[in-house]
């Protein structure tokens, strides 16, 4: 079942109540504040304190550690992505192919030594390709980066 309250505006709220030094804050306030109509706050914060649509002398600043803690065992923690090691940096591997046609001869090619429209690279194959292509260009410039006619 999903959850009644919207966490992005709880965070919104409660930014926003620890942001302005007030010793009491009405739900009409918040809302202004957060810029939402005080029924969508009420309805989230309604869940802390039921009175609140009722009664307007409830103070919000009342309501900041009940919020702290719903967040808090709402929203899970991130984990971060393994970073992805480079696949193909060693030159020796990208000297292996004395050109283009080389790496399309010898990755892509069948038995027969035709060139196979089923065959597919991997991601380590084309990035093996892009550098291959580099190495082909700069070799075609020459030393000063000039090309040949």
């Amino acid at each position: 079942m999903e959850d009644p309250i919207n966490l992005g505006r709880l965070k919104r709220c409660l930014s926003v109540l620890k942001k302005k030094n007030k010793k009491f804050v009405s739900l009409d306030m918040l809302a202004n504040w957060v810029g939402f109509y005080p029924d969508v706050v009420a309805d989230d914060l309604c869940f802390f304190e039921p009175m609140i649509r009722m009664d307007s002398s409830v103070n919000m600043n009342d309501l900041i550690p009940l919020i702290e803690d719903y967040i808090a065992k709402k929203e899970k923690p991130k984990t971060l992505a393994p970073k992805e090691k480079r696949i193909v940096t060693k030159t020796e591997e990208v000297l292996e192919y004395g050109s283009v046609g080389d790496f399309v001869y010898r990755k892509m090619t069948d038995s027969g030594g035709l060139v196979s429209p089923s065959a597919t690279l991997s991601d380590r194959d084309l990035r093996l390709l892009q550098k291959v292509v580099k190495m082909e260009i700069a070799k075609r410039r020459g030393p000063k980066g000039k090309s040949r006619k």
